[in-house]
C-alpha cells in the first residue's frame, strides 16, 4: 500500500514537471498577483461555503419527530 502511494505521488509529480515547462511558457505574461489574487477568492469562497453549510445545520429543525397529542377536555363534551 505504502509503495503504491508513493508510485502515484512519484506520477503526479512527473506529470506536473511535464506540464510544467509549456504552461510557465504560457503563463509568462500574467502576473503574480492576479494568480494570487485568485487564489485567495477561491480560497475565501470555499471557507465561505463551508461555513454556510455548518450553519445551516446548525439552525435546521428537525419536526419529523415530534409528536404532539391533542386531548380533549371531558367537562366540555
Amino acid at each position: 500500500m505504502r509503495i503504491s502511494l508513493v508510485l502515484i505521488a512519484a506520477l503526479i509529480l512527473n506529470t506536473t514537471f511535464l506540464f510544467a515547462e509549456p504552461l510557465a511558457s504560457l503563463s509568462q505574461e500574467i502576473s503574480p498577483w492576479v494568480l494570487a489574487g485568485s487564489e485567495a477568492i477561491l480560497l475565501l469562497g470555499y471557507l465561505l461555503n463551508r461555513w454556510i453549510i455548518k450553519v445551516s445545520k446548525d439552525f435546521m429543525l428537525d419536526l419529523g419527530y415530534m409528536d404532539v397529542y391533542v386531548r380533549q377536555d371531558k367537562n366540555k363534551s
